[in-house]
C-alpha cells in the first residue's frame, strides 16, 4: 500500500463521516468491508452487520463456506466473547473449529481473523478475515484493524441516534403543528357559532366522525379558508345545548 499514512487518515475520515443525506448503512458496511481488503492483502472478507452481510470474495457466499461461517469460525467467537481473534493459524484449529477449517483449507486459506463492531453494550456485529498467508498480521495492521471497528461502530451509532433524534423532532413538529391548526380552527368556530371553545372543540370533532375526516385535515381546511364554519352548522345536533353560548 503507497503513503499508507495518508490511506488510514482517509479511510477514518470517510467512515466518520455518516451525515449526508443519501447516507445508506447497506452501502457504508460494504465500503467497510472493502478497507478491509485493502489493509490485509490478499484476504477474503465477510462483514456481516444486522441484516447486511458483505463479501469481498465470491468464494465466501458459495458452499461449503457460505454455510458455515454463520455458524461456526472466528467471526462467531468475537460476536459471542466481544473480542477480536487475530493470527489463527487454520491447520492449528481445526477442533476449534470442525467444520470451517478443512473447507478453508481446501480453498487455500491458511490463517483466520476476526474483529467485533461493538461499543460498550452495543453490539452491531463482526468482520472475519480469512488469509493465504500463515504469517501473523503485523501489530501495525491489527490496531489499524482495530480502529477500524471502532471507527464504524461508532460512526453507525451516531447516525443511528440522530436518525432517531431528527425523526422525534419532525414527531413533536408536527404534533405541534397540528395542534396550533385545531387551535385555531375552534377559535374560528367558536366565534362564528358564539358558543365556547371546549363546544366548538366538540362541533369539530362530530363532524369529522360523521365525515369520516381527520380532525386535523379538517382544522387546517377551515383555517385556510377552504372551509367555513357554516359548513359544520348541520352537522350540531339539534338537542345539543351548549353551556358556553352566548345570549
Amino acid at each position: 500500500m503507497q503513503n499508507r499514512e495518508s490511506w488510514v487518515a482517509d479511510t477514518l475520515v470517510e467512515l466518520a463521516d455518516n451525515l449526508a443525506p443519501a447516507f445508506e448503512p447497506k452501502n457504508y458496511w460494504h465500503c467497510v468491508a472493502n478497507r478491509y481488503a485493502e489493509l490485509i492483502g490478499p484476504s477474503s472478507i465477510r462483514l456481516s452487520a444486522g441484516p447486511v452481510v458483505a463479501h469481498t470474495d465470491e468464494r465466501l457466499e458459495k458452499p461449503p463456506l457460505a454455510g458455515i461461517l454463520p455458524e461456526e469460525g472466528p467471526g462467531i467467537d468475537c460476536h459471542v466473547n466481544d473480542e477480536p481473534v487475530v493470527n489463527v493459524l487454520l491447520e492449528e484449529a481445526g477442533t476449534r473449529w470442525r467444520r470451517l477449517v478443512p473447507a478453508a483449507l481446501s480453498l487455500g486459506y491458511r490463517s483466520a481473523h476476526a474483529f467485533p463492531f461493538s461499543r460498550r453494550e452495543d453490539v452491531l456485529g463482526e468482520v472475519t478475515i480469512l488469509t493465504a498467508e500463515s504469517a501473523p498480521l503485523p501489530m501495525a495492521d491489527l490496531r489499524i484493524a482495530g480502529a477500524l471497528a471502532d471507527v464504524a461502530t461508532i460512526g453507525m451509532l451516531n447516525h443511528r441516534a440522530i436518525t432517531g433524534l431528527t425523526r422525534t423532532s419532525e414527531q413533536l413538529q408536527g404534533a405541534l403543528d397540528s395542534r396550533v391548526i385545531i387551535e385555531q380552527a375552534k377559535g374560528l368556530i367558536s366565534a362564528r357559532l358564539e358558543i365556547d371553545p371546549s363546544d366548538a372543540f366538540r362541533v369539530l370533532r362530530h363532524y369529522a366522525r360523521a365525515n369520516n375526516r381527520r380532525l386535523s385535515e379538517l382544522c387546517e381546511l377551515l383555517v385556510n379558508r377552504r372551509m367555513t364554519a357554516s359548513d359544520l352548522v348541520s352537522s350540531v345536533p339539534k338537542r345539543t345545548k351548549y353551556a358556553g353560548h352566548r345570549r
